[in-house]
Order: C-alpha cells, then structure tokens, then sequence
C-alpha cells in the first residue's frame, strides 16, 4: 500500500477538482447564488485600488481572495445564501488600518452591495463592524422579489398549510410578497396570482433543477421546509435563464452541512378537538362534537455536519488522518406527514330497529353472521330508503323464501366517516 499511496492521493484530488468543476459550471447556469460586491474607498471617498478583499463562509470556513479594481471595486459571484465576513487588507505602503465587515448576508438570486470605508492608521490595526445580516433595498434593478430565509420559512404559519402533497407548503409564503394575490377565479395553479397572470404560469426550481409538474401545473415534489435554505420569489423581470414561464419564478435552495454538527427534531399536530369552527361550519350545524375530521400530524428530525473522509499526512506521513472540516459536509432529513380527513358518505342502507327484529326471528340467517353486521354497522334511525324483501337476505335449506316471504325488512340511509387519509415520507439528503 505503501508505494501505491501517492497515486491514489494524486487520483483522488484529480476526481475531486473534477467535481468541484463540475459543480462550479452547473451552478454558475441555475441561478442558486448571490453575488457581493463593493468599492474601497478612504475617508474622503477617493477609492483605493489594488486592496486584497477576503470573503469567508465563517461555518464552512472557505473564503476568496481578490483585489480591488483601478476603480476600487471588487465583485464575488456565485456564493452560497448566509451570512458572510469581508476582510479588506490595504495596500502595502498605505496608511490604512484593516476593515473587517461581519453578517454580510447573501441573498439568493440577488447582488449586495457592502461598504467599505478604510480608516487612517497602522497597517497592523483593523476595524471591525457588522452589516447586521439586514435585508436592504435593491437599488440596481427593476424587479420585485421577496426573500425568506431558513428559520421564517419554517417559522411562519403560512407553511403549515397545504403541508401534504405538493399543493402548498413554502409556497403559500408568495401570498405575503409584494405584487401576489390569491388565485381567486382566475385559474388553477400553485402560489397565486402573480402581477395578474394565471397561476398556471409560475415556474418552481429547486438548486436550480426545475421542479414542475409537466401533466397539471404546480410543483412536481414536495419541499419541506425544514429543509429549505432560503427561499425566493421573484414576480417580474426575470432574466433570460428563467425562461420556461412569464409568471413568478419560485426559487428554493436547500440546505447543507456546516464545520459543527447540528440537529433538530420537529413535530407540527394538528386535531379536530384543537380546532376552531369557521363560519361555514357553524352555520351548517357543526358543534364541537360534530366537528368535521381533520388531523395533522408532520414530525421528522434532520442533521447536518462535516463528512469525515481520510486524508494523508505531508512530509511522508502514511497515516489516514479522518478529518471532513473545511472539505466536504452532508445535510440528512426525514420528514413524516400523515392526514385523516371527513368525507361524504356514500349511498349506504342498512335496516331500521324493526328490520333487525324481522332479520332477528327469521331460522336461515345465521346468528353469528347477524351478531358481526350488528357491531359493525349502525342502525339506520328511519325508514326512508324503502324495504327489501326477506328473501333478498334468507333462504331455507332448498333455496326457497323461508314461510312469510311476503314480509319486507325496512331499510334507511345511514351516515359514517368513510376512509379519507394520505401517508407520506420525505427523504432529504445533502
């Protein structure tokens, strides 16, 4: 193993520049980023050219590292949502202190503009401020967008509703964004009516893979949103790499592991002893015993952290060192949504108090059989679906209608929760 173990080095860190590639081209062309740019600039507003500016993802701790422009300005593309720290190191001969700015937040499919002001003083001092991670206007384009990041997707009471399925979810959060309305009359579809169009016009995406359901409109799969990211919605002047739709473009990215373990268990219960009686239930008679079936249960767990993978040591150390900070990290939800619901009965008949007292004295049913229909199914309070005759439900040994025949056994309509509930488990990993 020995004199084999520098190749299998060299090949693994060819296969992983291979992919880092890969993925580095397929995330440049579905927009699942943000971009942070700024100009250096002293006291008086001249800029400063030639600053090496530093942008560190402070959880995963990868940074990059470029220079100011002739003009002071400086441009990172392509960087994953959160929170980010920008170091500004002058030029060296220049008598300014470094500038360290805190909680740059980077905004899915959005450019922020940061700040950076250098102040007089040794080379060795630095100056530390906080962005504050605040949601600022967009001051460069036209669009209308709003933006929501990890802990409002799953702390906001719009995503619980239509949790089941792919008919709501996160995406219910389009209807407090600017230039949303609900779909009303206007058609079918998922999210609303976005600056007036069918709902049927909005584009879903999930980490830049389109997510529609190509037979009916809507999304294709459901998205927790335990395991969204951040979450956008763009309503008007999407740009070209968008193309399928005309209406709002929905943009989830979900999330990942960071350099620290982190985990959470989640249960979301809703019962139809919990629940309040709207309007219409109330002016159709329902009381709290009455109360329609409507029961939620959405529990899972999710964790996330580095993924240990071997490395060697340098200097001709052989050893397998088992270290995933700073490299590789995995992100691992399941999620489990359960929903029992009323629904109509259908036309079922079953015999009155009397219809049982004829079935009762007749020789050929049998008593077991009678005792198992008794238990299981109700007795219908009224005679108000007709009679059946007593040979429908009794024969003698020969096949004949027992003696009486001519006796019918009263029959009325009964009412009952029919089976109506839906299973599903969601299965994230990063």
């Amino acid at each position: 193993m020995g004199g084999n173990l520098p190749k299998f080095r060299y090949r693994l860190q060819v296969a992983i520049a291979i992919v880092m590639v890969a993925c580095g081209i397929s995330v440049h062309a579905q927009v699942t980023t943000g971009t942070v740019r700024g100009v250096v600039k002293d006291q008086s507003g001249a800029v400063i050219p030639g600053a090496a500016v530093t942008i560190t993802d402070p959880n995963t701790k990868t940074s990059q590292t470029i220079e100011s422009g002739n003009g002071g300005e400086y441009q990172f593309n392509n960087l994953l949502t959160g929170t980010y720290t920008i170091t500004v190191q002058p030029p060296s001969g220049s008598n300014f202190s470094t500038l360290t700015t805190n909680d740059v937040r980077v905004r899915l499919n959005d450019v922020t503009d940061v700040i950076n002001v250098l102040q007089p003083g040794e080379a060795t001092a630095s100056v530390t401020v906080s962005a504050g991670g605040a949601e600022l206007v967009d001051t460069t384009t036209l669009n209308l967008s709003k933006d929501f990041t990890s802990r409002q997707v799953i702390d906001l009471a719009q995503t619980s509703q239509g949790g089941v399925g792919v008919g709501g979810g996160i995406y219910n959060l389009a209807l407090i964004s600017p230039n949303v309305v609900s779909s009303g009359g206007v058609g079918l579809g998922t999210g609303g009516s976005v600056g007036g169009q069918r709902p049927r016009d909005n584009n879903f995406m999930v980490d830049g893979i389109d997510n529609n359901d190509k037979t009916v409109s809507g999304p294709q799969i459901y998205v927790s949103p335990e395991s969204v990211a951040e979450f956008n919605i763009l309503t008007n002047q999407a740009s070209a790499e968008f193309a399928r739709s005309t209406g709002g473009q929905f943009i989830a990215v979900t999330r990942s592991g960071s350099n620290d373990f982190h985990g959470t268990g989640f249960e979301y219960f809703r019962n139809r002893k919990l629940n309040s009686l709207d309007n219409l239930q109330k002016l159709a008679g329902d009381t709290r015993q009455t109360n329609p079936r409507f029961d939620q249960n959405r529990y899972g767990f999710n964790i996330g952290g580095p993924l240990y993978i071997p490395h060697f040591g340098e200097g001709g150390d052989k050893v397998y060192h088992w270290s995933g900070k700073n490299r590789l990290f995995f992100f691992f939800q399941m999620e489990n949504i359960g929903l029992g619901q009323a629904s109509s009965p259908g036309n079922v008949s079953a015999p009155t108090a009397a219809g049982l007292a004829t079935l009762q004295g007749l020789s050929g049913v049998s008593p077991t059989n009678l005792a198992v229909f008794q238990q299981f199914v109700p007795v219908a309070p009224v005679n108000n679906a007709g009679t059946i005759p007593i040979c429908a439900v009794s024969r003698d040994a020969a096949g004949d209608c027992p003696s009486g025949s001519t006796l019918n056994v009263p029959i009325g309509n009964i009412s009952f929760a029919a089976p109506n509930f839906q299973n599903n488990r969601n299965i994230v990993f990063n």
